[in-house]
C-alpha cells in the first residue's frame, strides 16, 4: 500500500522527515518496505541548478556561439559556451555543471565535461527544455523566473510536484490503516499528537444522519434483497455537475500513490477512498433505469461488461448493484461500463456502502479482479463511516465540479452495534511482563480513538471503534497498547522458565525427522507443495474424486489435491525444464478424498527419483537410476519404522509400468514402489524415467514406539550357500524369498539374488535365479551338516510348494 508523505502531512504535524516517519511506522506494526522519492519532473532534474548570466560576448571563432560568465552561487562564475539564439545577459537560466548527467528527449543521457569548443573553454551547459526532458522545444534556453537564486536546485522554480512515497506491507488484519487518516492515527497515538480531520469530515456542511429507511419520497428507490451480503447501503444525488479534469493538486496526490487521474468525479471518489479507507462509486443518474437501485445476487449465466470493457460471466454468487432492468456494477469490486461517468454526465448518484467481506473476497478471487475497493471490503471496511464519507466526497465534488445536493441522503440499513468490553490492567501487565502506567494506557487508547466509557480501579470499560474490525477480545486490546507503547520497552529476563512435556505426537515426529534425515543423506531434497491444484491434475490420478474449493485463490488452484504424485511430477517437470536432470525429492503432505458428501484426510510420504544414480567423472561413467535404487531406500525407511514384516506383491496399473505394493495387517496397502508409466509421464511432459515410492505416512509413523536396538557383531563366522533355481516365468522372487524365510527363521540372516537368466538353456516359460543365503549363529560356530540339513529342507519346500527345480 502506497502512502504519500505530503498527503499524510495534511492530517498530522509529526515534525519528522520521511525517513524518520518510515522508522516510526515500522515500530508500530506498519512495516515500511520501501521509501522512494517521487517527482513529476524528469529524471536527473535534481542535479541541475539555477544560474545568473553576468556577461555575454561573441565567440571569436564561431558566429553562432556566445561566451558567457554565469554565477552559480559559489562565488566563482563559470565560463560556458552557448549557441542558443535567445541567450542574453541578466537572464536566470538552468545550468548543468561539470560531472552532471543530463537526460535529453532525443538522445542517450550524457555526462557534462569540461571541454574546448572552437578553442574556448566551457565548464558546463545552459539548457533548453528538450535537453533535460522537460518538453520538446529546442527553440532556445528555458528562462527561469527573475527571482530564482543562483545555485539553488531548479526544481524549486519549475511546476513540478515532489513527494516521498512510503510502501507499507499492510497485514490483512490492519484494514484500519488502509488509508492516509488511518496511518496518521497510529502516528498521532505514538507521538502524542492531535489528529487533524478535514472540516468536511469533522463538521460536514450537509445534513447527514441515520434513518431506518426511505421514510420520505425520494427520486431513487433503494431495495436490498440480500441484507447479509449488504448490511448497509447509503448514497446521495448531486445535480448539475461539470465533468472535467481534476485540479493539479488532486491529480498529483493520486499519481503519487499509483493511480491514473480520470476525471474530477472519479478522482474525488478515489481521493476519499485513500484518505478515509471507504470505497465509493459514482453512477450516472440518467443510467439508473426505473429510478431504482436493487442490491441482489447475480443471475447465473449473466454476461456483464465491466469498466475495463471485459465481458465477465456471472455464476449467481456475485452481489450486484442493479437498476430496474439490468446490473450496473459488481458490488464492492468493479463498476459497469454502461453506468460509468463520462463527459456528458450532469447528475450523479454516489454510493457508499458496507458489504460482507467474504462475499467480496469470493467474487474478487473468482473473476481475478483486485481493486482498491475490493482490497478494503474483503478485509472489513468500517461499517459506520459510510455517511461521513458521503459528506466528504460531496463537499469535494461541489468544490471541483460544481453542482448541488438537493436530495440530501439515502440510507437503507439498521444501525450496527458497537462492541464494549471490560479491560483489566492486571491482565495487560501479566501479558506484557511488566507494569505499564495507567495514564499511558489511557492516552494510547484515546489516541487510537477507543472510547473510555467508564474508568474503574482495576480497569476500563471501553468501546472499540468501528474501524478496528480485528479487535474483539481483551488480548487484541493488549496488542494495540503494546505496539504503540513499544515492545522494545519490555524487559528481557535473564531466566526463561518452561515446562517440558512429551505429547502423543513426540515419537511420531521424532521418527519423521529420522526418515527425513535418511532421505537427505541419500541426496533427496524436501519439497513443500500447495494444498490446491487444478482439476485436471486430480483427474489424472482419480477421475471420480475432485473436491472443489469454494473460494479459490486462482483458477489453477480451484481443487483440493487428492494425491501427491502429480504435484511432485509437476515439481520435477519445472526443474527438468531448467536443465536439472538428476533429481531426488520427497514430500510429506495431506491429501483429501471421498464422495457423496463424505470426505477423509490422509497423510502421505512420497519419493521421486529420476536421472543418474551418480554423475559422470574421469573415473566412472554415469549410471542411470533403476528400480533397485529406489527400492533400497524404500526398504531402509521400512526398516527404520519397524515394518520389516510387510507382505509384498507385484502390481501394475495406468500410473505404474511395474512395481511392488506392501500390505500390513488386514491386507491394507501401506506402501508402493515402482517405475511410473510412460503414458503418465507423457501427460506431464517428462521425457525420462521416473521412479516413485509412496507410504501411508500415518501407518508408517505409528509403527515404531520404541527406539531401535543394536546388536553386537557376532564373533562366529558366517556360512554362505548358493542355489541355482529354475522357476516358472510367472513366479516372483518375492514368493521364493518368502518361502525360504518361513522354512528357516533362526539362523538365516540374509537372502539375496545375484543373477537372473532367461534363454534356451532353461527352456521356454522358465527363468533361472541364482540365490545366495547367509547363515549365522551368534552362540556357536556352524557346522556344515547343520547348514546342509536346512538347505535340504528349503529345497524340498521349493520343489513341492512352488514347482521350482534345482539347477545342477
Amino acid at each position: 500500500m502506497k502512502i504519500s508523505y505530503n498527503w499524510l502531512s495534511n492530517y498530522i504535524d509529526t515534525g519528522l522527515n520521511p525517513q524518520e516517519t518510515a522508522e516510526k511506522l515500522t515500530s508500530v506494526g506498519l512495516e515500511v518496505e520501501g521509501l522512494e522519492h517521487y517527482s513529476t519532473l524528469p529524471k536527473g532534474i535534481e542535479n541541475l541548478i539555477a544560474g545568473h548570466i553576468l556577461e555575454l560576448q561573441q565567440h571569436p571563432n564561431a558566429d553562432l556561439l556566445k561566451l558567457t560568465k554565469v554565477d552559480v552561487g559559489n562565488g566563482e562564475p563559470l565560463s560556458i559556451v552557448c549557441g542558443a539564439p535567445n541567450v542574453a545577459a541578466g537572464q536566470k537560466v538552468i545550468v548543468a555543471r561539470e560531472g552532471v548527467t543530463v537526460n535529453p528527449l532525443t538522445r542517450e543521457p550524457f555526462v557534462i565535461k569540461k571541454s574546448k569548443i572552437r578553442g574556448e573553454f566551457s565548464e558546463g551547459m545552459l539548457c533548453a527544455e528538450d535537453e533535460i526532458g522537460l518538453g520538446e522545444s529546442h527553440a532556445g534556453l528555458l528562462i527561469l523566473d527573475e527571482n530564482a537564486t543562483p545555485g539553488h536546485p531548479v526544481a524549486e522554480y519549475l511546476n513540478g510536484y515532489q513527494d516521498w512515497i512510503l510502501e507499507i506491507g499492510l497485514t490483512p488484519n490492519r484494514v484500519d490503516a488502509a488509508s492516509h487518516i488511518g496511518v496518521a492515527r497510529d502516528l498521532a497515538a505514538l507521538l502524542g499528537k492531535k489528529l487533524k480531520y478535514p472540516e468536511a469530515i469533522s463538521n460536514p456542511p450537509i445534513e447527514l444522519k441515520w434513518t431506518p429507511g426511505p421514510s420520505v419520497q425520494r427520486q431513487i428507490e433503494i431495495a436490498i434483497e440480500d441484507t447479509e451480503a449488504c448490511p448497509r447501503y447509503s448514497g446521495l444525488i448531486i445535480k448539475n455537475i461539470t465533468v472535467k479534469d481534476s485540479p493539479p493538486w488532486l491529480q498529483h496526490y493520486l499519481m503519487a500513490v499509483g493511480l491514473k487521474p480520470i476525471n474530477n468525479i472519479v478522482d474525488a471518489t478515489n481521493f476519499v477512498l485513500h484518505e478515509m479507507g471507504q470505497p465509493l462509486h459514482a453512477f450516472d443518474l440518467s443510467k439508473i433505469e426505473g429510478n431504482k437501485i436493487i442490491v441482489k445476487r447475480s443471475e447465473p449465466g449473466t454476461v456483464f461488461i465491466t469498466l475495463d470493457k471485459q465481458e465477465r460471466k456471472m455464476d449467481g454468487t456475485e452481489l450486484m448493484i442493479c437498476n430496474a432492468n439490468e446490473p450496473m456494477a459488481i458490488a464492492g469490486v468493479f463498476g459497469g461500463l454502461k453506468s460509468g461517468i463520462n463527459s456528458e454526465t450532469k447528475d450523479i448518484f454516489i454510493e457508499s456502502a458496507y458489504f460482507n467481506p467474504s462475499v467480496i473476497r469470493r467474487t474478487s478471487r473468482k473473476h481475478q479482479l483486485f481493486t482498491d475497493a475490493s482490497f478494503r471490503y474483503e478485509r472489513g471496511a468500517d461499517p459506520m463511516i459510510t455517511l461521513t464519507a458521503l459528506g466528504r466526497v460531496a463537499t469535494l465534488i461541489m468544490e471541483i465540479a460544481g453542482g448541488e445536493v438537493n436530495d440530501p441522503y439515502y440510507n437503507v440499513s439498521e444501525l450496527i452495534k458497537s462492541i464494549q468490553l471490560k479491560f483489566y490492567f492486571k491482565y495487560l501487565n501479566s501479558v506484557a511482563g511488566m507494569e505499564i502506567p495507567v495514564e499511558d494506557v489511557k492516552n494510547i487508547l484515546l489516541g487510537l480513538e477507543f472510547d473510555i466509557i467508564e474508568e474503574q480501579k482495576d480497569g476500563l470499560l471501553i468501546e472499540i471503534p468501528s474501524f478496528k474490525t480485528d479487535v474483539k477480545r481483551p488480548i487484541d486490546v493488549v496488542e494495540e497498547i503494546l505496539r504503540i507503547y513499544s515492545f522494545d520497552k519490555i524487559p528481557v529476563t535473564k531466566q526463561i522458565k518452561s515446562i517440558l512435556q512429551v505429547d502423543k505426537l513426540y515419537h511420531s515426529e521424532k521418527l519423521k525427522k529420522r526418515i527425513s534425515s535418511l532421505l537427505i543423506d541419500q541426496g533427496f531434497y524436501e519439497t513443500y507443495m500447495l494444498s490446491f491444484v487444478k482439476e485436471e491434475d486430480n483427474k489424472i490420478f482419480d477421475e471420480k474424486i475432485s473436491i472443489p474449493v469454494i473460494n479459490p485463490i486462482s483458477s489453477d488452484l480451484g481443487f483440493v489435491k487428492n494425491n501427491i504424485l502429480i504435484p511432485g511430477l509437476r515439481a520435477l517437470q519445472h526443474n527438468l525444464n531448467r536443465q536439472r536432470h538428476d533429481l531426488r525429492i520427497f514430500n510429506w503432505d495431506y491429501v483429501h478424498s471421498g464422495e457423496n458428501g463424505s470426505f477423509k484426510q490422509e497423510y502421505r510420504l512420497g519419493l521421486w527419483m529420476t536421472g543418474n544414480a551418480n554423475p559422470e567423472n574421469w573415473k566412472n561413467k554415469a549410471k542411470k537410476l533403476d528400480f533397485y535404487d529406489i527400492k533400497s531406500i524404500f526398504e531402509a525407511i521400512l526398516t527404520l519404522s519397524g515394518q520389516n514384516d510387510l507382505q509384498s506383491q507385484p502390481f501394475e496399473n495406468s500410473l505404474f509400468s511395474y512395481g511392488l505394493s506392501f500390505q500390513g495387517s488386514g491386507q491394507k496397502t501401506i506402501a508402493r514402489v515402482g517405475r511410473l508409466s510412460d503414458s503418465l509421464l507423457k501427460q506431464i511432459d517428462i521425457g525420462q524415467e521416473v521412479f516413485y515410492a509412496q507410504f501411508d505416512a500415518k501407518a508408517l509413523l505409528k509403527a515404531r514406539k520404541k527406539e531401535l536396538k543394536y546388536d553386537a557383531i557376532s564373533k562366529f563366522p558366517k556360512v554362505e550357500r548358493d542355489l541355482a533355481l529354475i522357476v516358472p516365468e510367472e513366479l516372483t522372487y518375492a514368493s521364493i524369498r518368502g518361502l525360504i524365510e518361513k522354512a528357516e527363521n533362526k539362523i538365516l540372516k540374509k537372502i539375496s539374488i545375484f543373477d537372473v537368466y532367461k534363454g534356451n538353456q532353461v527352456g521356454e516359460g522358465f527363468k533361472s535365479y541364482a540365490v545366495r543365503m547367509e547363515f549365522e549363529d551368534k552362540t556357536q560356530t556352524l557346522e556344515d551338516k547343520t547348514v546342509d540339513k536346512i538347505i535340504s529342507k528349503i529345497v524340498y519346500r521349493l520343489e513341492n510348494e512352488l514347482g521350482v527345480k534345482i539347477r545342477s
